[in-house]
């Protein structure tokens, strides 16, 4: 008896294009527009496979997908989605979908999901808990957030990871753990037992970053004096993670481009086409689409890329993150150390929460690595810390306005800013600064600053920045 896959779909193009390219001897293929009762169609038709386009009722994908399996629970279905997002791609899977496919559809990615699934029909898919409960490694606590947009991004690493081929492109600010997302998707991927390899396109030559990739035949080029595999070779059933992408060449665009489309390349010098399976994963701290725009980048590798966008925040914007990460850091340096570090005072706490983190995550971890190391526990004071930080927290006073901190890192917000307000905060901070460090003596306090004795005197009352001070001679 033949196995009956059952296209539905609105787009007649799209029925046109799985007629053509899913035909096999064995099977009997049906492409058919969405039926007024999909459920009654599906369990009249009892296919083998369901190729669904939900249409308008993915507002309802869960139950959809709930009531077609619930009806023949072992049936696989493959979702095709007119818009990859990843909101109805984490639904899909939680509700038993085998695969999530964007268009325009990638042919070769939809004959190797459709195999799988009648191979495995019966099978039920190995659906890991999207924040399941793996045994997380060193580094990786990182990713157990409070923070909304983390816990999204949560969610998007480990359906990458489901994914064995699904390309990601990974952008964040340094120091965001671009990397650590790279690992993470590899560790809990079908590709774990191989190879994770990882370059960064800033740090090699352009000329030397082509031989590395793709290896070279012996008498490439001068000193090419035998053959050697490149890291495609190498990462062969694994993953490659290609950081700071936007740092390629051209030339290397262009080989790339032709690799994730063909899944073959040549070596330096080379004639024949070599074929590896490995996954692609990027990363950059650049706008690509500025780049595009600004035709300093592929747009065609560009869109080959970014099959899965994943954006880490800034540290700043996931304020909730930062003292259970100190805490983290503490236990992870306590010993190497021989330290007891368990406590944060009140003012380092506010100048931890209030201080933009332009280093991110990278800057968090060293600052508390150099304190438990140089310094004595238990508790971490703000004194330990303030000489610590860049930029305007090198001396922040207790006094320092909540607010202020944060628009001196930071954009200015939509809502705007009360800058009379703002500029009266940073002249009363540091007269007040001035007036203490000049042990009370007005006329040195006016000399740090710059400005004349009586004229000191004026905004110190116009500004209420010091009671009167004592004379001094």
């Amino acid at each position: 008896m033949q196995e009956l896959i059952l296209v539905i779909d609105d787009q007649e193009a799209v029925r046109r294009l799985l007629a053509e390219n899913l035909a096999a001897e064995g099977r009997e293929l049906r492409c058919e527009g969405m039926p007024a009762d999909l459920r009654a169609h599906v369990r009249e038709q009892a296919p083998a496979l369901l190729i669904l386009d939900p249409g308008p009722q993915v507002e309802q994908l869960g139950s959809l997908l709930d009531a077609l399996r619930g009806d023949q629970p072992k049936l696989p279905i493959i979702l095709l989605s007119s818009s990859p997002d990843l909101t109805t791609a984490v639904t899909a899977m939680r509700h038993g979908a085998r695969d999530v496919l964007a268009k325009p559809l990638p042919l070769a990615a939809l004959r190797e999901a459709v195999g799988k699934a009648l191979a495995d029909r019966g099978v039920e898919p190995a659906l890991p808990e999207l924040r399941p409960r793996l045994e997380l490694r060193e580094g990786e606590r990182f990713y157990l957030s409070t923070n909304a947009a983390m816990r999204k991004l949560y969610d998007a690493v480990h359906m990458v990871a489901m994914s064995k081929d699904t390309t990601a492109l990974i952008t964040g600010e340094s120091g965001t753990g671009k990397e650590l997302v790279a690992t993470m998707i590899h560790r809990h991927s079908p590709r774990s037992e191989a190879p994770f390899l990882e370059v960064n396109c800033a740090a090699i030559p352009a000329e030397l970053l082509e031989s590395e990739l793709f290896g070279h035949e012996a008498g490439a080029f001068t000193d090419a004096k035998e053959r050697k595999q490149g890291l495609f070779e190498v990462a062969d059933r694994g993953t490659l993670f290609l950081d700071e992408i936007g740092e390629m060449s051209h030339n290397l665009q262009a080989k790339l481009l032709r690799f994730l489309e063909r899944r073959t390349f040549r070596h330096v010098g080379g004639t024949h086409d070599l074929t590896v399976d490995l996954r692609i994963i990027s990363a950059t701290n650049r706008d690509l689409s500025e780049m595009v725009a600004a035709r300093q980048f592929r747009q065609d590798l560009f869109y080959r890329l970014n099959v899965v966008p994943l954006r880490i925040p800034p540290l700043r914007d996931c304020r909730e993150d930062i003292l259970p990460l100190i805490f983290h850091f503490m236990a992870e340096f306590n010993p190497r150390f021989n330290k007891n570090f368990d406590r944060i005072d009140d003012a380092a706490r506010r100048i931890l929460m209030e201080y933009a983190w332009p280093g991110n995550i990278r800057e968090l971890r060293n600052v508390v690595e150099r304190i438990v190391l140089m310094e004595q526990g238990p508790e971490l004071s703000a004194a330990q810390l303030r000489p610590l930080l860049a930029g305007s927290w090198d001396q922040v006073p207790e006094s320092f306005p909540r607010h202020l901190a944060r628009l001196i890192e930071e954009p200015i917000p939509a809502e705007g800013i009360d800058l009379d307000g703002v500029l009266k905060a940073v002249e009363r901070n540091f007269i007040t600064k001035a007036y203490r460090q000049a042990g009370e003596n007005q006329s040195r306090a006016a000399e740090m600053l710059g400005l004349g004795r009586d004229k000191l005197r004026y905004r110190m009352k116009q500004l209420d920045a010091e009671p009167a001070a004592k004379e001094h001679p």
